[in-house]
């Protein structure tokens, strides 16, 4: 009696450590708190709100391939500029190309705490449920959970993507992990699914305080109509679903022959805008947090940077929220997730919302009270704002200009309630769009 009762303080002990690092800022996992399944129910809760917590990021790419971007100032850049909740930390833990170093993962997982946003640290691979990886992996959350499994900000995914594995193979390997893991920590656990994380019908509860279950899905492969059935049985059975990883581009990840000879077919421009906003739709209601991948510059469609073959992103700060950087999928993620943060309940100074009203390419509506200008060339420019009724409020740009790209704010005007018109004029080229101010 005496022992069990000294393993159970020993056990509430170790939830009580402190997070080794504390948030320079107050985001998301503050005001939310650690991450918690409610019971009976497929939704996943804030502690500290006792609301549902639907959070929205974005994943790093496998870890062996794309260290130079597992960085703090990337993360931070992720989280100001993108908006990002949560950030993924996919530790690529496959055969022969294994990660070795853990500490690429350690610096993403500290820089987030730092940034108070949530991150996943992701087991990414394919074959988790086999012996001789198996344990590597027991061992690897062993050393996360002791380092980190105090943090509120830190979420575990035990599988990646599963791919020749029924549930009760994949449920008997998560159960492993699991048991190691709460020796040091209660927070969110994911597990993930059947066939790279895609028949979440075939799952059964794993009997645990706080474990979700993982979907994964590419929007251009793989339209909500052919899944939203699949996944609405889960709802109903009251198992959480939350998205790891998803695409607006074909499932090979918008593969393109002119890098890669494992290419079926030239993918690189799949991203698929209208499909996308379906299943973005579909997890706003049913509040299903999303992690989109991925920040990466190799040459693919759904990579946000990979816009040139061989090329490399320049990470310098205003690089980070420079469109013309970005591949569609890149600027499809980067708007969304800004246009979310506007919203979002736990942003203390809220912004209060524009909307656009039309379209003008060259001149296009960011969220809050940014634009982003496209000048073809070099010459003299203006950009004013009137009033519906044709007074002219301010100028955003006058006289001489260089070619490119760039955000401009008008956040300084101070615009009430109401509609306005934006003027772009260079040489004979005009463009106006039209914003309204809820």
């Amino acid at each position: 009696m005496k022992k069990a009762l000294l393993f159970f303080l020993v056990y509430a002990l170790s939830f009580a450590a402190e997070c080794p690092v504390q948030p320079s800022t107050e985001g998301p996992a503050h005001y939310y708190g650690k991450l918690k399944v409610r019971k009976g129910k497929a939704f996943i809760d804030g502690v500290k709100t006792g609301a549902i917590a639907q959070i929205r990021g974005v994943s790093f790419f496998w870890s062996q391939w794309s260290g130079q971007f597992y960085n703090a100032a990337a993360v931070e850049r992720l989280a100001k500029d993108w908006k990002a909740e949560v950030v993924r930390a996919a530790y690529g833990a496959t055969g022969s190309t294994a990660a070795a170093d853990r500490q690429s993962i350690k610096t993403v997982v500290e820089a987030a705490i730092d940034n108070d946003i949530y991150v996943i640290i992701d087991w990414h691979s394919h074959s988790a449920h086999n012996a001789s990886e198996t344990q590597r992996s027991i061992d690897f959350f062993s050393e996360m959970a002791q380092l980190y499994g105090s943090c509120d900000n830190v979420i575990f995914e035990l599988y990646n993507e599963p791919t020749n594995a029924e549930w009760s193979v994949i449920k008997s390997y998560a159960e492993q992990v699991i048991a190691e893991i709460r020796k040091y920590s209660d927070n969110l656990i994911l597990v993930g699914t059947p066939n790279y994380s895609q028949k979440v019908q075939d799952i059964t509860a794993i009997e645990d305080i706080n474990v979700g279950y993982v979907l994964h899905f590419y929007a251009a492969s793989h339209p909500l109509d052919s899944w939203r059935n699949n996944i609405d049985l889960a709802l109903l059975r009251n198992l959480p679903i939350f998205v790891t990883e998803y695409g607006t581009t074909t499932a090979d990840g918008g593969c393109s022959p002119e890098v890669s000879n494992t290419c079926s077919s030239d993918n690189y421009n799949s991203h698929n805008l209208l499909s996308s906003d379906r299943w973005h739709s579909y997890m706003d209601k049913n509040k299903i947090s999303s992690v989109a991948w991925s920040v990466f510059d190799k040459y693919e469609g759904s990579a946000f940077f990979g816009t040139v073959p061989g090329g490399a992103f320049d990470q310098s700060a205003e690089n980070w929220s420079d469109t013309t950087k970005m591949t569609a999928a890149g600027k499809y993620i980067f708007k969304k997730l800004n246009k979310y943060y506007l919203t979002a309940p736990w942003n203390t100074v809220p912004v209060k919302p524009f909307v656009a009203v039309s379209e003008s390419p060259g001149l296009e509506f960011l969220g809050g009270a940014r634009l982003i200008v496209s000048l073809p060339r070099s010459g003299s420019t203006s950009l004013e704002i009137f009033s519906l009724q044709g007074k002219k409020l301010g100028n955003l740009l006058a006289g001489e200009q260089n070619s490119g790209v760039f955000e401009l704010s008008f956040s300084d005007l101070n615009l009430k309630a109401g509609a306005y018109i934006l003027l772009l004029k260079q040489g004979s080229q005009t463009k106006v769009l039209k914003i309204a101010k809820k």
